[in-house]
């Protein structure tokens, strides 16, 4: 996948002009040691259930049956776009390389460490939460319902990964994380609302795309930006300064894989 590259790379920009200042987050062993750990947790075992999607044969394309859908979903079925595709993944990537634009502001350079960290962890959960969904629910693409896209593509293993939507999730994790960040580093700006409006909006914008390009249903998409909404603003409030009511805590036994989130009432 082209975008964990980007990982590494985000990881690796040098730590620059640092101040000493207060900021409003913090990282600390309890914290993301439990994060980092549920994460690994959640890597392994839904790329697991993701690999294991087979293909569709030509006899089951051509059995595929628009009626079978709920009505709401059923109206994009057969949609097709390979240009709107590409710029969905143009878009998703821009979302995602987002917080660069942070290491221009000098209050929330100084804090890279911490802020690098929770992004790493909001982009591994948003990265294989989706997972989840595409290997044990196997829905069929909109495409396939169609004529407009080939029959090449309609066998490829992509095919069966309708639900939910990775791009939405991505794309919604991100956002909300950079919003929600730069609100926290900035809680007097007067650009409140144009932050968030621009970051739900690209987020949006992604999340469409994926329905007029045939690659997902309303319901993918809603599934995604709900989880990936989640993952955006759950993060960086594990790590808030002074936060210590609440926790994630792996649990990985051999007839159970999850995790524990403790959450103390002030």
């Amino acid at each position: 996948m082209t975008f964990k590259i980007f990982f590494l790379i985000f990881w690796l920009i040098p730590y620059v002009f640092c101040q000493n200042i207060h900021h409003p987050y913090s990282t600390s062993l309890s914290v993301d040691g439990s994060v980092f750990g549920t994460a690994a947790i959640v890597a392994l075992t839904a790329s697991s259930v993701d690999e294991k999607l087979t293909t569709l044969t030509i006899p089951e394309i051509q059995s595929l049956n628009k009626r079978n859908i709920n009505p709401i979903d059923r109206l994009t079925a057969g949609w097709y776009s390979k240009e709107q595709s590409t710029l969905s993944d143009l878009l998703v990537g821009g979302s995602i390389l987002s917080p660069i634009l942070f290491v221009f502001d000098s209050k929330m350079r100084s804090d890279f460490k911490t802020i690098s960290t929770m992004y790493l962890e909001t982009v591994i959960f948003a990265t294989f939460m989706p997972s989840y969904g595409k290997g044990l629910v196997r829905r069929v693409r909109p495409y396939a319902y169609g004529l407009k896209a080939p029959l090449q593509e309609k066998q490829d293993n992509e095919t069966l990964r309708s639900f939910y939507s990775g791009h939405a999730t991505w794309a919604f994790a991100t956002s909300v994380f950079f919003a929600t960040v730069y609100i926290d580093y900035h809680p007097d700006t007067e650009y409140r609302k144009i932050i968030w409006g621009g970051a739900i909006g690209l987020a949006s914008a992604v999340s469409l795309l994926r329905v007029t390009s045939g690659a997902h249903f309303l319901s993918d998409i809603a599934i995604g930006a709900a989880v990936g909404t989640s993952i955006g603003y759950i993060i960086p409030y594990f790590h808030r300064t002074g936060n210590e009511s609440m926790s994630i805590h792996p649990i990985l036994s051999p007839d159970y894989t999850g995790a524990f989130l403790r959450l103390r009432l002030q």
